[in-house]
């Protein structure tokens, strides 16, 4: 059940949006983009070009994914250029990698060349990448900044550029089985009373899985402060800080000592479970959420996380994002720069919403998502609960700092929930762990 696998690594001032920047502007610029790039520098007469795109995607988890998958998930994008070029004929050659393979990867395919013209990544791990010199920085129109909302810019935006284009949005939120669960629990005390009655609920010790939990026990505000700043050593906590940290690490305590309540360090294995029977409840990313509908059929149930005594859950909300290689030709980065734009239109963002019900779209000129569905539903509000609570969505430093620190982090959380240590002891080595650089 609880086995150690591999580890996951983890503003300029913005100008206000110009007139006919919204939606009815937005396909008369990429189309204008795209059509007057497409017809420079080929090197071929017009109705024969021919171009390879090699695309790396690394999964926000340990999930395989075919490439069959990533072809139909690609597909609308592709036919939509093709509408737009009818004369360029791009073939894609996907290769799935998972991140504590990628940069080792990128190394060694960008040293002889042979590196990808894009990526499919994490906002965090775009910025990464960017400053080991894995990936290229980018140059967007100010149009297409001004469509992103602020706080998703934010997370690109870097001296001379974006580090990536993101283009989709993958919220945390429950997924659990109906067969066993009539009605998902709304707090964390129906999800004790869930357990106690012989339902099987599945938690993380990994800190971005488990952290939808500090808001629901106060404690979210504590920790974002010690993420927040890197001081000396000799700086003092309040008291009331520390008592927030203890209480969250005394609830996961707690949690662990029911018998239907297990811990593990890493999705796949909470996925697996729920997916095979023997998880009946646990949280999951939306990104995740077309395997266990396959898995699954009609068992699979979603809902927002579990609220708590001091507030709303605050989940994860990835940002998925378009890295661009090193190793592009010319012609080879254009092509790549028009699909990265025309994945950004607002029809196709809504369009990518409606159909896979697995993310949600970053432009904010994007007509809303409507509700038709109760997943989709969900989602929206699980990503209202991000922006709402996590306080992740404010602060990228922050984040980048929790995925520096994971590695110890989860040992702790380890120890805890083993009762290897106390949560008081606890408490005061993880906010040692937080005052590191």
């Amino acid at each position: 059940m609880f086995k150690r696998s591999p580890q996951r690594h983890p503003l300029s001032k913005r100008s206000r949006p110009t007139k006919g920047s919204g939606v009815a502007a937005w396909p008369k610029l990429v189309l204008g983009l795209a059509l007057g790039l497409g017809l420079q520098g080929c090197g071929m007469p017009w109705p024969f070009q021919r171009q390879t795109l090699i695309v790396y995607v690394d999964p926000p988890d340990s999930a395989t994914l075919s490439k069959e998958s990533l072809h139909s998930a690609w597909d609308p994008l592709l036919k939509a250029y093709k509408r737009l070029h009818p004369g360029v004929h791009l073939n894609f050659n996907f290769i799935v990698f998972q991140d504590q393979q990628l940069k080792d990867e990128l190394r060694r395919r960008n040293s002889r060349g042979l590196g990808p013209d894009l990526i499919v990544i994490n906002a965090s791990t775009a910025i990464d990448l960017l400053n080991e010199g894995l990936i290229s920085r980018i140059q967007v129109p100010t149009e297409v900044q001004n469509s992103l909302q602020p706080w998703i810019l934010s997370r690109v935006q870097v001296r001379g550029g974006l580090a990536a284009i993101p283009f989709a949005l993958e919220p945390q939120l429950s997924c659990y089985n109906r067969a066993r669960i009539a009605n998902p629990p709304a707090t964390l005390e129906e999800l004790l009373q869930l357990a106690a009655s012989g339902r099987r609920v599945g938690l993380s010790v990994f800190p971005k899985s488990i952290w939808w939990t500090t808001g629901p026990l106060g404690a979210n505000k504590a920790l974002m402060q010690r993420l927040e700043t890197q001081s000396g050593r000799g700086e003092r906590i309040d008291s009331s800080d520390q008592a927030a940290i203890t209480t969250w690490l005394t609830w996961l305590r707690e949690a662990s000592l029911q018998s239907h309540i297990n811990f593990f360090n890493n999705d796949e294995d909470l996925l697996n479970g729920l997916s095979k029977g023997q998880l009946d409840w646990t949280s999951c990313l939306s990104f995740n959420l077309p395997r266990l509908k396959r898995q699954m059929g009609d068992n699979l149930g979603v809902a927002s996380l579990p609220a708590g005594p001091d507030g709303l859950a605050s989940p994860d909300s990835l940002v998925r994002v378009l890295g661009f290689g090193v190793n592009s030709s010319p012609i080879q980065r254009q092509r790549a720069m028009e699909l990265g734009l025309l994945q950004l239109n607002p029809l196709m963002q809504h369009s990518s919403t409606v159909n896979s019900e697995q993310s949600l779209p970053v432009n904010r000129f994007a007509p809303a998502p409507v509700a038709s569905s109760a997943k989709l539903k969900v989602l929206i509000n699980a990503q209202e609960q991000f922006q709402q609570s996590s306080l992740f969505s404010q602060s990228p430093l922050a984040l980048n700092r929790l995925d520096n620190h994971s590695r110890e982090l989860e040992a702790l959380l380890t120890q805890v929930v083993f009762d290897v240590i106390g949560p008081e002891q606890a408490s005061s080595r993880l906010i040692e762990i937080l005052r590191k650089p």
